[in-house]
């Protein structure tokens, strides 16, 4: 059987578009990994973490000698010669003799400045794809409040006709239903905005294409395992805990640097040979040199050197004041979410029994508004009960989502992972 051409056309272009269709969307996880590749501020830290393990490759060039050579030609009274030189030297000191321990110390912390743009670009990640959804169960929450509107305006149109409702209700009925129009668009220019900020998170281009699939579910698992962490571990892997004892060894390590420069010599070799060669006689000179030096004046309680280990020490007893602050702040902190997450939790399951209690009482309203037993305000009234208790459950399981979130941010534990059995 023989496909018309133009059938052919339509069938590729559909399936076409549903290959599209499917590649936009993509869920969580999918979200973080392409943020992973694409967002541009990981991507510089990823250049300086490079940067470093290239400077820790290198960081043995201190230790090789410095070389030189030289040519040379005279004449005088009709004999020449031509000579010539060859100089090696090398100077150590405190200062090249820990290039690369410092080198090593640099790429360190390179590495976790990387993995924390890392962590934090996931949690954004993470955090404005739920706050996207929160936005999209808002706007389908205001269509649904809309056709609820126009179905309580029908009915009241329907009942003025009837004679059996005045007129005043009818119109009241139409105003509420006009108002949610504006309310229905501000909630999606909202949601197109915080797109936007999305799609440049994960370093998509604008206006590219997006579809999150998902939803504002938080395991129960994930809860009960929150509540049994012990808050303490936020004192050892909290990312600005490991950030501030990566300071503290940077601090240490100029001490010591500033210490030796004090106390320590310096060593400097040098080798040379100078071969020349007159008319048919060759001849060379060579020397080896060593010496050994200390600055005395360094030693003395008022020199810049002793000044640079005074600071050094002052440095490092800060650092040691800001990172037991830090140890207590990750302590309380993650202490603070699992009572966040608790009460989070406790909101989320009270709002769902609102939300059950306000969809019957709104069923048995507008049944009796049917029946004439009840009047418009009341259905009204019912109406909204019943949207607020909607909004407060997907806003009570977003909190409870980005809670979790947070705490396993604070403890350093891959993210999703007090939501595993």
């Amino acid at each position: 059987m023989r496909i018309p051409i133009t059938l052919a056309v339509a069938l590729l272009a559909l399936a076409a578009t549903a290959d599209a269709s499917a590649q936009d969307a993509f869920n969580i996880d999918e979200a973080v990994s392409i943020a992973l590749e694409g967002n541009r501020s990981l991507a510089r830290a990823k250049i300086d973490r490079e940067a470093a393990s290239r400077a820790l490759s290198l960081a043995w060039n201190d230790l090789v000698p410095s070389l030189s050579v030289g040519a040379s030609a005279s004449a005088s009274d009709g004999r020449g010669s031509v000579g010539g030189s060859a100089t090696a030297s090398l100077s150590l000191s405190a200062e090249s003799l820990h290039a690369r321990s410092q080198a090593e110390l640099a790429y360190v912390t390179a590495e976790l400045a990387y993995e924390t743009a890392r962590r934090d670009v996931e949690l954004s990640v993470r955090t404005a794809f739920y706050a996207l959804l929160l936005k999209q169960e808002k706007i389908r929450l205001a269509e649904q409040n809309a056709a609820t509107a126009r179905k309580s305006y029908e009915q009241a149109e329907a009942r003025r006709k009837a004679g059996v409702a005045p007129e005043l209700d009818a119109l009241s009925a139409l105003v509420r239903l006009e108002k949610l129009g504006p309310a229905l668009e501000s909630a999606r220019m909202d949601y197109e905005t915080s797109l936007d900020s999305f799609r440049q998170l994960l370093g998509l281009e604008p206006g590219a294409p997006v579809t999150l699939t998902g939803s504002l579910d938080a395991s129960p698992v994930a809860v009960r395992a929150a509540a049994a962490v012990d808050p303490a571990a936020a004192a050892v892997s909290s990312p600005s805990v490991r950030t501030m004892e990566r300071s503290k060894a940077s601090a240490e390590a100029s001490l010591a640097k500033a210490r030796r420069a004090v106390y320590s010599p310096s060593l400097s070799l040098s080798a040379s040979y100078r071969p020349s060669r007159t008319d048919a006689s060759l001849s060379g000179s060579g020397s080896l040199s060593a010496s050994v030096s200390l600055g005395l004046d360094d030693m003395l309680p008022w020199s810049d050197a002793r000044l640079a280990v005074a600071s050094a020490e002052d440095a490092v007893a800060k650092i040691d004041s800001q990172l037991a602050e830090a140890s207590a702040k990750a302590v309380s902190g993650a202490a603070s979410l699992q009572r966040t997450i608790a009460q989070a939790a406790k909101s989320l399951e009270t709002g769902r029994l609102s939300e059950s209690l306000a969809a019957r009482t709104y069923a048995l309203t507008e049944e009796a508004y049917r029946f004439g037993t009840k009047d418009l305000l009341s259905l009204q009234s019912a109406q909204d009960s019943l949207a607020e208790a909607r909004v407060s459950v997907s806003e009570s399981a977003y909190a409870l989502i980005v809670a979790l979130l947070n705490l396993e941010y604070a403890l350093g534990e891959p993210f999703g992972s007090l939501g595993r059995d």
